[in-house]
C-alpha cells in the first residue's frame, strides 16, 4: 500500500533497551524467494508453515508451504493438503492438538477472502457454516489462541460496525467447535486505517498486531502491541525494536521472547505487504546480565505528544519565524482557549488545554530535567521525535510543516536552561532522530472555510510532534 518514505538513521538489527536487546536476522535457508513470503508459523523445534506468493500469467496468488530446519537451515516443502485449487491460500493457525486448523482462501492475493476450518480432515467455508455472520467479502488472517480456558478466533475483516478499514475480529469457539457472533477488538486498537495480523501471546497477555495508523508509527506497518484479554485492552505501544521506516507485519511467537514476523524493510518495493518483496525475519530478545549500574527507563514519559495551533509554526513566513521556541508557540496556543470554546464543549476544551497541552508542556520539562541528570551520569542519548501534518494539504507544505514543528522542539531542548544540553550535543552524547513527515487525519489544511476543520477537538489532538522513543547507553 502506499507509504510516505522517509529519511532516518534507523538501527535495524539490534537495539539496547533498558536491560535487554534484540537481535533481528533474516532466516536462513530456501525458505525466502523473490517473491513475497509471511505468516511464519513454527509448530515445534523443526517444523513451520509459511505463505509464499507466485505469479501465474501475470495473476498474484499464494501456497501454503511446509518449512522443515536442519542445522538452523529452513527448506520450503509444498503443503498441498491445504492448498485450494484455483484460490490463493495462506494464513494458517492451529491449536495445540492440531486437529483444529484454520486458514484463508482468497480469488487472488488480498482480495474475496473468507476462512476455512479444517477439523479432523474435515474441510469446511466458515462464511457457508456461518452465512449470517460470515456474509461480507473480506474475512482473513485468523489466529487461534485461548484465554482462561476459553477458546478464540481473532481475525481481520472489513465487515460493518467496524472503525473503517480493515479491523480486528474475536470470535467465542465453545466446546462443540462452534463460533460465536464476531466482536470488534474496539477503539484501543482499530483506527481508520487497517488493523491486520493479529497474534495473541498467552505469556504476555498482549495482542501483536500491525497497523498503518500514523499515530506513533515510524512508517508503514508497525507492530503494536495491546496488553489485555478480549474485550478489555490497554492503549496500544509501538513495539519499537522490530520496526522499520516499512512494513512489519505477521508477527509471531514461537517462544516466550523469540519469534519471527515478515518485512520488506530491505526491499525497494513500495507495494502490498501481502504481495511485494517481504522477506522472514527472525527476532530474539536477549537478557543482559544486571548489574548494579543504574537501568534508565522513560516509558512513564512516552509518548509525549506536544500540541500546536493550526499551522504553526508558518511555513509561509520568513526563516526568521521558524527558528521559534516551542514555547512561545505553546504560550501563544494556550491564550487562544477562548477561541476554541466557540466550537467545542467547555468540558472538552478545558480537558485538552489544562491536561494535553499545558500538562504535556510540563512534563516535557520534567523529562528534559532527567536527561540532563542521565547525561551527567555519563549515558548516551538518542532521542527519536515524529511530526504530524493533514493528509489534505500540499505535500511539500506538509514537510515544511512538520519539520519546522520538529525544529522549534529541538529549539526548545538547545535553550532549556540556558543551552545546558548544547556541549552534549557538540560531543555526539545527545543525538535526535527525526521522522520529518507523519501525515495524520487532522482536519488541518491551509486554506479551508470550515472553521471545524481548524478548531474541532480531532484536529486539534492531531497537530503535534511525538517523542517516540529514547534510548539511553553507555
Amino acid at each position: 500500500m502506499p507509504k510516505i518514505f522517509v529519511t532516518i538513521f534507523f538501527l535495524l538489527i539490534s537495539y539496547l533497551q533498558a536491560d535487554s536487546q534484540t537481535k533481528i536476522i533474516k532466516i536462513e535457508g530456501d525458505v525466502n524467494s523473490f517473491n513475497s513470503e509471511f505468516n511464519f508459523l513454527r509448530i515445534d523445534d523443526n517444523n513451520a508453515f509459511f505463505t509464499s506468493t507466485n505469479y501465474d500469467d501475470q495473476k498474484i496468488g499464494s501456497l501454503l508451504y511446509k518449512s522443515k530446519q536442519t542445522n538452523n537451515i529452513w527448506n520450503r516443502f509444498e503443503s498441498n493438503k491445504y492448498n485450494i485449487i484455483g484460490l490463493s491460500s495462506g494464513n494458517i493457525t492451529l491449536n495445540k492438538c492440531c486437529d483444529m486448523i484454520f486458514f484463508t482462501a482468497c480469488n487472488s492475493v488480498g482480495e474475496d477472502c473468507s476462512i476455512y476450518i479444517n477439523y479432523n480432515d474435515t474441510l469446511a467455508n466458515l462464511s457457508e457454516l456461518y452465512p449470517d455472520i460470515f456474509n461480507n467479502s473480506y474475512n482473513s488472517q485468523p489466529h487461534l489462541f485461548s484465554v482462561n480456558n476459553q477458546v478464540f478466533l481473532c481475525f481481520v475483516s472489513n465487515r460493518k460496525g467496524g472503525f473503517g478499514g480493515l479491523d480486528i475480529w474475536f470470535s467465542i469457539i465453545d466446546n462443540s467447535r462452534n463460533l460465536g457472533v464476531p466482536i470488534n477488538a474496539g477503539p484501543k486498537i482499530n483506527t481508520k486505517n487497517n488493523e491486520i495480523t493479529p497474534f495473541y501471546n498467552a505469556n504476555h497477555k498482549s495482542l501483536y498486531y500491525s497497523s498503518n495508523d500514523s499515530n506513533n508509527n515510524i512508517g508503514g506497518y508497525d507492530i503494536f502491541r495491546s496488553e489485555g484479554i478480549p474485550n478489555i485492552w490497554q492503549e496500544k505501544k509501538n513495539v519499537l525494536e522490530l520496526n522499520s521506516s516499512k512494513d512489519e507485519v505477521y508477527l509471531t511467537f514461537y517462544k516466550e521472547k523469540s519469534g519471527y514476523f515478515s518485512s520488506n524493510r530491505d526491499s525497494e518495493c513500495d507495494e502490498n505487504p501481502d504481495s511485494c518483496c517481504n522477506d522472514i525475519y527472525e527476532f530474539t530478545t536477549v537478557e543482559h546480565e544486571k548489574t548494579k549500574e543504574k537501568i534508565i527507563s522513560y516509558t512513564s514519559f512516552l509518548p509525549l505528544n506536544l500540541y500546536f495551533d493550526n499551522n504553526q509554526p508558518n511555513p509561509n513566513k520568513s526563516d526568521l519565524d521558524h527558528t521559534i521556541n516551542y514555547k512561545d508557540t505553546y504560550i501563544k496556543y494556550f491564550m487562544k482557549q477562548d477561541k476554541y470554546l466557540l466550537y467545542n464543549s467547555s468540558e472538552e476544551v478545558n480537558l485538552f488545554f489544562e491536561d494535553s497541552l499545558k500538562g504535556n508542556f510540563n512534563q516535557l520539562n520534567t523529562l528534559l530535567a532527567r536527561l540532563l541528570n542521565d547525561l551527567k551520569d555519563g549515558y548516551n542519548i538518542d532521542i527519536k521525535i515524529k511530526g504530524y501534518t493533514s493528509q489534505l494539504a500540499d505535500t511539500l507544505y506538509n514537510i515544511k510543516l512538520s519539520s519546522y514543528r520538529i525544529k522549534s522542539l529541538l529549539r526548545h531542548i538547545t535553550s532549556f536552561k540556558n543551552g545546558v544540553f548544547l556541549d552534549f550535543i557538540k560531543e555526539n552524547r545527545l543525538s535526535f532522530i527525526e521522522v520529518p513527515l507523519g501525515e495524520s487525519e487532522s482536519a488541518e489544511r491551509l486554506y479551508d472555510n470550515s472553521l471545524l476543520e481548524i478548531y474541532g477537538v480531532e484536529a486539534i489532538l492531531n497537530r503535534k510532534v511525538s517523542i517516540l522513543k529514547i534510548d539511553a547507553y553507555r
